[in-house]
């Protein structure tokens, strides 16, 4: 748990829970149509994520949309007509990295009806992601003239492996002065496909 008994976890959901038009007694069941929209409270970028709709007790046909709004940008998740009385339905997605520090985005959800309509925009933070790079070799101390071993794992910060492409790898001696080097080292699974073997 978090300061103020929130819980800190970043599977925090938001939870966006509407009436649509109509007042239902609290002593009768619901029984006017209603819809909640759960999604992730914060959003890492280049991660699956998801949004979740549930519409319920409709009484006619209606559209359901959503939209992402981000850097200037617009993008549907979903633009379905919904004839059932009731739905559940989670629409996948993910945001790429994005270019300035602690940006939100928009979601906008949309239902409408031939007498049913609302229109509903929420902020979602989203943080950029980070990957944790390990670089393993087979000795602490190498001599001169033997064969370094070693590579390279990225993973996530839930510790999953992360395909990434380095702009450059190197090596250097003591000296700072650089050995070796490799231009677009890529990492398929989260570690370099091969075991580099440079000899010192």
């Amino acid at each position: 748990m978090g300061k103020d008994g929130l819980p800190s976890s970043f599977n925090i959901f938001l939870l966006l829970f509407f009436f649509l038009p109509g007042d239902a007694s609290p002593v009768s069941p619901i029984t006017e149509p209603q819809y909640m929209v759960l999604l992730p409270f914060l959003i890492n970028t280049d991660a699956p994520e998801k949004v979740c709709v549930q519409l319920t007790h409709l009484n006619e046909s209606v559209t359901l949309s959503a939209t992402l709004e981000y850097q200037g940008e617009n993008r549907s998740l979903i633009d379905d007509v919904v004839s059932e009385k009731d739905i559940f339905t989670c629409i996948p997605f993910s945001i790429p990295k994005l270019s300035i520090q602690s940006p939100v985005i928009f979601l906008t959800v949309r239902v409408k009806g031939k007498t049913l309509q609302f229109i509903s925009r929420k902020t979602v933070s989203v943080k950029n992601s980070e990957s944790l790079v390990f670089v393993q070799t087979d000795k602490p101390i190498y001599k001169p003239g033997q064969t370094v071993l070693f590579r390279i794992v990225s993973l996530d910060e839930s510790f999953l492996p992360v395909n990434e492409v380095f702009p450059l790898v190197y090596i250097e001696d003591p000296k700072k002065n650089r050995l070796y080097q490799w231009t677009e080292a890529e990492l398929k699974g989260g570690a370099n496909p091969a075991v580099l073997q440079p000899h010192l």
